[in-house]
């Protein structure tokens, strides 16, 4: 009798690219990934890119790539720039489901720790 390796799993794997692409909402605000590496319509608050903590979302442009991350899978990396031209980073989205539901995960932020689920 041979004892066999035994890996659980809590979170759903994905082969390859995380499937990102289309629109979606968070309490932090909406953002859509489009086919092209392009962002669509994106409204976040200020804080989603190291600015002021206001409640109100400003309005974003930038580009994406599917990426991972070692601890936390994959995703999407993301530069943004506010439209106003006062705020650029690169953000990471993680890529997960949840009780069936996807989900991304603005990682590295301390606004909000809603998840953008899809629309």
């Amino acid at each position: 009798m041979s004892a066999l390796p035994l890996t659980v799993s809590c979170a759903a794997e994905v082969e390859g690219d995380a499937p990102v692409v289309g629109s979606w909402k968070s309490s932090v605000g909406t953002i859509q990934f489009l086919d092209d590496g392009t962002l669509g319509e994106a409204s976040l608050l200020p804080a989603a890119c190291r600015g002021s903590s206001s409640p109100v979302a400003v309005a974003f442009t930038g580009t994406w790539r599917h990426g991972k991350l070692d601890d936390a899978g994959p995703g999407a990396v993301v530069e943004l720039a506010s439209a106003a031209g006062d705020l650029k980073c690169e953000r990471f989205f993680q890529w997960f489901k949840y009780q069936g539901q996807e989900r991304l995960q603005l990682t590295g932020v301390d606004t909000g720790n809603d998840p953008f689920v899809r629309q």
